[in-house]
């Protein structure tokens, strides 16, 4: 097995001009193996984002570097990026020291300016409140009345991780919820692409990208999205 040690962190994959940014506490060992977010057989992100109505088509793993590009590759209508507040490769995130979260805040909202997203949803409730002490209410799920994170709304979603598969159910109105409120509050011209979106290539803003897995493959868009039931 892969030491912890000999990994990469995932890369920030964030550009500037994003619609909704996803914050987790940090890199899990198999999904810095892998390349990719919440790539943990067990996690349930990509299950419950690709039932949302964040995007029109079933994501994986595999998709997490071209999500800013949605309505480019047909994904769905906005663009989603991803990043954790702790960068360093840790499979149980309870590891992460609060003392680690909060040193590792200035370096994740200045990512986060430098995206300037329209949202941000933690994905778990320690990653939110290790920038909003004392805010968090139990259960009090979505959208969060504390100050713009870098100009961002603030959401916070059960976390998908096996452990936590009690609290999925609840995480589909998050979701929805997320959606519409991007709809409405959508700016009433596109945002214009950065000059790295036009291209083939895209400058991705933060840490450097892991050495393992080679070049994603393009999102083939003949995958449609399973009806809900």
């Amino acid at each position: 097995m892969t030491s912890i040690v000999a990994l990469h962190s995932l890369p920030d994959l964030l550009v500037s001009g994003l619609d909704l940014v996803f914050v987790g506490i940090n890199p899990g060992e198999r999904s810095a193996q892998r390349g990719h977010y919440y790539a943990h057989p067990g996690n349930a992100f990509w299950r419950v984002l690709s039932a949302s109505p964040l995007v029109d088509l079933d994501v994986t793993p595999e998709d997490d570097a071209v999500l800013h590009e949605a309505p480019e590759r047909g994904i769905g209508p906005f663009r989603i990026g991803l990043t954790d507040v702790v960068k360093r490769v840790l499979t149980d995130s309870t590891g992460i020291t609060d003392a680690e979260l909060r040193a590792s805040v200035p370096a994740f909202r200045a990512r986060i300016a430098a995206a300037r997203p329209r949202a941000v949803c933690f994905t778990t409730t320690r990653g939110f409140t290790a920038i909003y002490p004392r805010a968090w209410r139990s259960r009090a799920w979505g959208r969060q009345d504390v100050p713009a994170l870098e100009g961002a709304e603030v959401w916070v979603m059960p976390s998908p991780s096996g452990r936590a598969a009690a609290y999925h159910g609840e995480t589909a109105q998050v979701l929805a919820d997320l959606a519409a409120s991007l709809r409405s509050a959508a700016p009433e011209r596109p945002i214009p692409l950065p000059p790295s979106l036009r291209g083939k290539g895209v400058e991705m803003l933060g840490v450097e990208p892991p050495t393992a897995p080679g070049e994603r493959a393009p999102r083939p868009t003949t995958h449609r999205k399973r009806a809900n039931a």
